[in-house]
């Protein structure tokens, strides 16, 4: 063998080698994803064809242990495939374990024997949003485990239900048939750990027996984009997020790469069906179109590329010439807008042919036409009688019309100007088609609302390219007015930008007492719902939420605006039409029972009611209103509530509130007092809750409940929120320095704990004060933890190693209990003042029973707050409460003198 032959050869194995990790990682994702979601035999197929292909290449490269597992999940594939039949229990575990054991024998670097690394995530920063945890990677280390569940045959009418947080909790049947879920009456298995590349990394599965799952009497229809590869050069954006998601929801094989240079080297090794290229690789294009090509030349087989731009511009427009892009997707109105491009652009059969009305009084020059169009695949209608053009419109709506010139009783010209008169046809593309030699009557054809004019004879080819450009952008103008002025076809909602837009039209035209108004809908818990369920189930959920709230609204404009919110905008309703029209939609959201991975799911919502009648100045000013009072509608009974502007006495004080709080943190004199937490059993250790005050131009002190709402809306809450820390922080080192060491329970608003700098920022001022962690808890309120789940997460999880401790207060049971006892590193729990009150009912004290021991079961400590009396005293501790904080105990002052040694109850 030649030099030049060897170094082909080795660097075709050092691209195999880094290709071949992240193929397994995908074989493993997909089979996760059957052993969850149910079998599907397009996507069978293809992992059929990985272990083909990837088992005859690990020969060649010499990793035979990898193509000896290849082999056989080859075999036990091609087994099932022949005889179409679904697997069962144990071959799917057969084929898990398979997996496994390929990951062990892979090396996750260029040459075999390095050390595996965990999946690398992504590093792009400020290319937008990152990908949320556990989604595309959810089946890595830091995924939810699939759980053991005993699912019994449901009654045909009457079927379980479950609170939002519950459904996400369930677990799911592992081994069912297909994509539907089927119920069993034995226990179903655990669904089998992810395979990691390193056998340290590999998750042991439970052992629990299998149920068999009973094939399904006729297979379902494939998922449209079933067996097609897409290769995604992605930025993660939001709309890149939303793509990938919806992509695999609909079937296809998504495969997210981070750069170039590893597209180039997968296309070199596995050809895909699809490159979709985002924005930010628009300066690469022409490299991506080259090695596109070359794998186009290797395959011979159909091979499409498509690249995404966020502006239009023309030496963009070039570059995607000249690299060969199929499809440049501009600006593209969500990723809607994307898909059914890619659709059209991978079967172009799915759209409907082209309509073409021939008015022609000749009949031989008619069939002509005719004949040319219907070979070309168009849908054709001929009108001899030039006077029946109007009633064929109607019937026929024509894409495009090849309209003859000279005709009895009227020509050409003449029907253009009767068709233009008509609104449904006012763009509808007009081509003249005549023998007609003088070019004034050209003229005179184009000035009556003609759009071309061909002369005859002629050609077929010239014809067809004539025609199919016209319709091409006809469809497509037709196909943005729609989306620019009507409802979505699939949920019946309006537009975010165009409900915005109707938005500010009615504020500008709305006089003081003029009807109308915004709801603002929220479904509660969605950050726990997304992490529990995932994007691709959330998003369907949430697109079921949105079509049922159109069908409820009616004729009323409803769109989606964030991720769980959705807007109302009504022209006529008085506040009271308001109200009733909250309840109505609450209503149906809340009592419908949604399908969600087999389970009916039943939803929170609170809703935040607005009128125009306010006199807002901006659209956005309503709708922080509007959210509001849906965030404050949570605690309300009815679950709405109706935004009342402050009158001029309360908002006077509200501003000299705000001037004053501002005035304290400036000059650092809002104050502090404290109260012990004390443990039931006695305990040496000194710990106490920080509660701030603010005195008042009276003199008297405020307390927090007045001062943080007003710190939250005026943007100050965390300079408020960080002095307090300072402030404990402080303390803590001087009573270390005289020997006393204590501990302090300190609140903390959701808002600061998501900025940010804020883990960083409260690392620097631990190492400053020189304080353990350890001797701080932060205390978050359930409500803001449930709100903001994901952000409180991310700062708890960066403060932990430092020893800081965290309780949640206002704890009391419900749905959100168990996820946030999974979501947050908590170390203590403080019950709501319902459960501290001197009588409790029969039916609270066996709830705080219950509430106190799967907390303990959690490894928690529960703090009983707000203990007035020794009822109550004894009622928290018959019920096996840790630590009592109240007036009982001692009133909150400034001191800190409490005998904590002493302190027995």
């Amino acid at each position: 063998m030649n030099p030049h032959d060897e170094s082909r050869l080795a660097e075709h194995r050092h691209a195999f080698l880094r290709l071949l990790p992240r193929r397994v990682e995908m074989i493993g994702r997909r089979l996760h994803r059957f052993l969850q979601d149910g079998w599907d035999i397009n996507g069978l197929s293809l992992m059929h064809h990985d272990a083909h292909w990837l088992g005859e290449a690990c020969s060649r490269h010499g990793l035979d242990a990898a193509a000896s597992h290849f082999a056989q999940m080859e075999a036990l594939l091609g087994e099932t495939l022949e005889t179409q039949t679904l697997p069962d229990p144990g071959l799917g575990e057969r084929l898990w374990h398979l997996v496994e054991d390929i990951g062990d024998a892979v090396p996750s670097s260029a040459e075999p024997g390095t050390e595996t690394k965990v999946p690398r995530q992504s590093d792009h920063v400020g290319r937008g949003e990152t990908p949320p945890a556990n989604y595309w990677r959810r089946w890595g280390d830091d995924a939810p485990t699939a759980q053991a569940v005993q699912i019994s045959e449901p009654e045909p009418v009457e079927e379980p239900e479950v609170t939002a947080l519950e459904v996400a909790d369930a677990p799911r049947p592992v081994f069912a048939p297909l994509l539907t879920p089927t119920p069993v009456a034995e226990p179903a298995a655990e669904a089998p750990a992810a395979p990691k590349r390193a056998a340290e990394k590999r998750r042991q599965a439970s052992a629990q027996p299998a149920p068999k799952a009973a094939p399904p009497a006729a297979a379902p229809t494939a998922p449209i984009g079933a067996g097609i590869r897409v290769y995604h050069l992605t930025e993660y954006g939001p709309l890149s997020l939303e793509l990938d998601q919806r992509m695999e929801a609909l079937g296809y094989e998504v495969e997210l790469l981070e750069t170039a240079d590893e597209l180039q080297e997968l296309l070199s090794a596995l050809p895909a069906q699809l490159i979709l290229v985002d924005a930010a690789f628009s300066d690469q294009l022409e490299g991506i179109g080259k090695a596109v090509r070359e794998a186009r030349d290797r395959t011979k087989g159909r091979l499409l590329l498509v690249a995404l731009s966020q502006a239009d511009d023309i030496n963009l427009r070039l570059t995607a010439s000249r690299a060969g892009v199929d499809s440049l997707v501009v600006d593209p109105d969500g990723a809607s807008d994307v898909l059914r491009r890619l659709a059209l652009l991978l079967d172009p059969g799915s759209e409907a042919p082209y309509r073409i009305l021939i008015v022609e009084d000749d009949r031989s020059q008619a069939l002509f036409a005719e004949g040319i169009l219907r070979n070309a695949g168009m849908e054709t209608m001929v009108i001899l009688e030039p006077l029946d053009v109007l009633s064929s419109l109607h019937q026929f709506q024509p894409d495009l019309i090849l309209m003859d010139l000279h005709m009895p009783n009227a020509n050409g010209i003449e029907l253009t100007v009767l068709i233009r008169d008509q609104d449904a046809f006012l763009h509808t593309p007009i081509v003249f088609l005549s023998g007609e030699s003088d070019e004034d009557r050209h003229f005179d054809a184009l000035e009556a609302g003609g759009d071309d004019f061909l002369s005859k004879p002629v050609r077929p080819k010239y014809l067809i390219a004539s025609v199919k450009n016209r319709v091409a952008r006809h469809r497509a103008l037709e196909t943005r007015r729609q989306r620019r002025r009507g409802k979505d076809h699939d949920t019946g909602l309006f537009s975010r930008e165009e409900l915005l837009e109707s938005l500010d039209a009615l504020l500008e035209d709305a006089n003081e007492r003029g009807p109308g108004g915004v709801l603002f809908l929220e479904i509660e818990s969605v950050n726990l719902l997304r992490d529990r369920l995932g994007l691709t189930s959330l998003e369907q959920l949430l697109a079921s939420v949105g079509k049922l709230l159109a069908d409820t609204a009616g004729p009323t404009a409803a769109g989606r605006f964030g991720d769980g919110s959705y807007l109302i905008l009504d022209h006529e309703r008085d506040e009271a039409g308001l109200e009733a029209l909250a309840t109505q939609l609450r209503g149906a959201l809340v009592q419908h029972p949604f399908n969600v991975q087999g389970h009916p799911l039943r939803l929170r919502v609170s809703v935040g009611i607005c009128a125009l009648r306010h006199r807002f100045h901006h659209a956005g000013e309503l709708l922080n209103a509007a959210e509001r009072m849906a965030r404050e509608a949570r605690t309300n009974d009815r679950g709405f509530k109706r935004y009342e502007p402050l009158k001029p006495t309360e908002a006077a004080r509200e501003a000299s509130l705000v001037n004053q709080i501002r005035e304290a943190i400036a000059l650092k004199n809002l104050e502090l007092i404290y109260q012990p937490v004390v443990a039931v059993a006695g305990s040496d250790d000194s710990q106490y809750q920080v509660l701030l005050r603010l005195r008042g131009a009276d003199g008297k002190l405020l307390p927090a409940a007045e001062v943080i709402p007003l710190a939250e809306r005026g943007d100050f809450i965390v300079d408020i929120d960080r002095w307090v820390v300072q402030a404990s922080l402080e303390l803590i080192r001087n009573r270390r320095a005289e020997g006393r060491p204590l501990r302090l329970f300190v609140t903390q608003s959701a808002l600061t704990l998501a900025d940010p700098s804020q883990a960083s920022w409260m690392k620097a001022e631990l190492s400053a004060h020189d304080v353990p962690g350890s001797s701080l808890v932060i205390e978050l309120r359930l409500e803001d933890a449930v709100v903001h789940a994901a952000t409180v997460r991310q700062f708890c999880d960066a403060m932990v190693d430092d020893g800081v401790q965290f309780c949640l207060s206002q704890f009391e049971a419900g749905p959100n209990m168990e996820s946030l006892f999974d979501q947050l590193p908590l170390s203590f729990v403080k019950l709501a003042r319902k459960y501290t009150a001197s009588a409790l009912s029969p039916s609270l004290r066996d709830e705080l029973k219950v509430l106190i021991d799967r907390s303990h079961r959690r490894g928690l400590e529960v703090i009983g707050h707000g203990v007035e009396d020794a009822q109550a005293a004894a009622t928290l501790w018959m019920s096996g409460i840790d630590f009592i904080q109240g007036n009982l105990v001692q009133q909150a002052d400034r001191g800190m003198d409490f005998d904590f040694q002493q302190a027995v109850l």
